[in-house]
Parts: C-alpha cells; sequence; structure tokens
C-alpha cells in the first residue's frame, strides 16, 4: 500500500479541478464560437494531471508499520483510554470523481444540442437533466455512510465525557468475507462482502468491522500490536452493530461496529474512566490508485474526451447535427461503462501490501 504523498494529493486534486472546469465551461460559455480551446485546455491539463497522478500513487513510499509502544510487549502500564476520538476522514476526492461521471453525460447532451437546438434537442437535455438527478439521489444513498456516522458520534461523545467501556486487544489479521445468496434472475448469486480486523483477547475474537482501505491500513501499520477496544456507555441505546474503536497504544486509531454478541462480555461490567487525554491521531492515508479499478475509469474519461474533441475544435452548430450528437452519445457511452467495470473491479480488488484472510459463507436456503 503506498503511503499517500503531497504530490499524489496535488496531482489528484488538479486532475479533478481541471475535468469540473471543463463541465462548466460548457454550460459557463454555450454560445461561445466553435474552437473550444478553453475546453480543450481544461481536458488536455485534466489528462495530464491523471496521469500524473497514477504514476505518483505507484511510485510513492509504501506505508511502514508503526512502531509499538515503548515497553509494549513485557509488564508495563497501558497508556490512558483516549477523551477525544478524531471521527473517520471523508473521502472528499472518491466523492468529487463520482459526482463529475454522473454529471458527464447531461453536459455531453448539451454539448451536442448547440446553440441552435430545436424542442427535440430542448426535451432530450430536460429527459437526461431528470435522470441525472435520480442518478445522483441513487449514489449517494448506495454511498451514504450517516447511520455510521451517528453512531460513531456517539462513542466520541462518551469518550469525552470519559465513560467507556473498554478491555485490552491484540491486533489480528484483516479479513473479507464473501456472502452467498439467492439472486434476483433465477440460476444467479448475490454476494456481499463485508471486511473485518480480527482482533483477540485470549480465545476470544472480536470483529471490527470498515472498509476494506481503512482495515488494510490498520492491519499493515497495527499488526500484532496492544491497544485498547472502546464501546460507548450508551451502547443499550443503539440498534443492531455497536460502535467501537481500537485504540493502538502507539496512538492511532481504526472506528468501525462490532457485533453485538460478540461485544456484551464486555459490555457488562463497570464503566471505565478516561481520566487523562491522549493525541490520538487517524492512520495514514494511502494513494488510492489501484490499477485494476482506475485503468478502466480514466480509460473512459480519455476515450470520452478524445471522442468529443472534433465537436469542441469545429462546433457542433458547423457539423452535421447527426455526426455531433453520435460524437457525444459514444463519449458518454464510454465514460458509464468505463465507470461500471472500474466500480465492478473496486468491489472485487482488495487494498495491496498484505495478506488477507478471504472467508466464505452461504445463506442456509442455498447451502
Amino acid at each position: 500500500m503506498p503511503r499517500s504523498t503531497l504530490i499524489t494529493r496535488a496531482s489528484a486534486a488538479a486532475a479533478l479541478a481541471c475535468a469540473a472546469v471543463a463541465l462548466v465551461l460548457v454550460f459557463a460559455r454555450y454560445d461561445a464560437p466553435a474552437r473550444r480551446w478553453d475546453i480543450l485546455a481544461a481536458l488536455g491539463a485534466a489528462t495530464v494531471a491523471a496521469g500524473g497522478w497514477a504514476l505518483a500513487c505507484r511510485t510513492a513510499p509504501p506505508l511502514r508499520t508503526a512502531s509499538p509502544a515503548a515497553g509494549q510487549g513485557t509488564t508495563y502500564s497501558p497508556p490512558p483510554l483516549p477523551r477525544k476520538l478524531p471521527l473517520p476522514a471523508r473521502d472528499a476526492g472518491r466523492a468529487t470523481g463520482a459526482i463529475l461521471i454522473v454529471l458527464t453525460p447531461f453536459t455531453l447532451t448539451r454539448l451536442a444540442a448547440g446553440t441552435k437546438g430545436g424542442i427535440l434537442s430542448g426535451l432530450l437535455i430536460i429527459l437526461v437533466f431528470i435522470v441525472t438527478v435520480k442518478a445522483l439521489g441513487f449514489a449517494r444513498r448506495q454511498v451514504s455512510q450517516a447511520d455510521i456516522q451517528r453512531k460513531l458520534r456517539v462513542l466520541a461523545e462518551d469518550a469525552d465525557r470519559g465513560e467507556l467501556h473498554a478491555v485490552r486487544v491484540r491486533v489480528g489479521e484483516p479479513v473479507r468475507m464473501r456472502y452467498l445468496k439467492r439472486g434476483s434472475k433465477p440460476g444467479e448469486l448475490d454476494v456481499t462482502q463485508f471486511h473485518w480486523l480480527v482482533l483477540r483477547k485470549g480465545e476470544r475474537e472480536v470483529k471490527l468491522a470498515a472498509p476494506p482501505e481503512e482495515v488494510g491500513r490498520a492491519a499493515l501499520r497495527l499488526g500484532d500490536q496492544e491497544g485498547w477496544l472502546i464501546w460507548p456507555e450508551r451502547w443499550k441505546l443503539i440498534e443492531a452493530e455497536l460502535p467501537a474503536a481500537f485504540v493502538a497504544d502507539s496512538g492511532e486509531i481504526l472506528m468501525g461496529l462490532t457485533d453485538p454478541d460478540e461485544a456484551h462480555p464486555y459490555l457488562k461490567g463497570a464503566l471505565h474512566t478516561a481520566p487523562g487525554d491522549r493525541t490520538i491521531r487517524r492512520l495514514p492515508r494511502t494513494a488510492k490508485f489501484q490499477a485494476p479499478v482506475h485503468t478502466p475509469i480514466l480509460g473512459g474519461a480519455l476515450l470520452a474526451a478524445l471522442l468529443t474533441a472534433p465537436v469542441l475544435y469545429f462546433g457542433s452548430d458547423d457539423m452535421p447535427a447527426a455526426l455531433s450528437w453520435l460524437l457525444c452519445a459514444l463519449a458518454a457511452a464510454a465514460i458509464v461503462i468505463g465507470a461500471i467495470r472500474g466500480t465492478r473491479e473496486a468491489t472485487r480488488s482488495l487494498p495491496e501490501g498484505l495478506s488477507w484472510t478471504v472467508v466464505e459463507e452461504s445463506d442456509p436456503s442455498i447451502a
């Protein structure tokens, strides 16, 4: 897993910013004359920045194992429970990229319509706009972490009050579990994947579930280290999975959800108090580029830019209308297909640099 650096973050931000400028210019200057050098320049800059981002990610230094706390492994007094818990950071870059992909077909529709579009072009723009709004709403619902964030906020508030349930554990291995069930179509399987970090207390195990990137970072940074696994004092007021956080003695934290049945043995005793504050920090960020995931997405975007280049150079009003619409439709298809292929690969790939334990379980009805 390569570590995130200033170069990887800057190049990613530049690529997204240039792509956003290109989309905005289609609407901000829709009546500009042909030879849209402004949009072509923005697309060219986005291509260079995206290539630089991919190269910077592949050459970035690897994420290193964190140094254990002094004295760990011998008889020593563990550090106190934390009072301030940093909530997981939101992935603004991924969200921005997804929004730009969803908006691109609508932007291409406006580009193809030009300044002389008739009633049919206007109706098509309205139709694509409605589809885009629905797609944005669907994507937001699919990736929403609002319920998890609310649960983690309860944990952070209870920690701030110094009232927590806690147990000392040791970090184990990262696990991916593939749960198989009957699909929506006859003869098909539906696969749901879960990721967690195994935390051990003697012979017992607690699974701390989190996104695969977070689990991978924690396993690589904190493997075989000790720390506190903590739950909120108000756990009885939370339904289903319980929020929890593993705080390594080195001060790095992984927040996620735990199975209530696994947590109950440690929630029955008296509360632990957090007498003093500690400096707690999130796990170091890693570079996001993964070839199986991002190559189809970037390839689709590059193909879309090449397909729209003639429309931007000659102008949609000076080209045959059928050719302009065809090129923009093919560009939209390239974007959508690349995004679908990349998303499909994202559900299969795992963070590099460590060994994952992969297990499978099946719905009893198909076992």
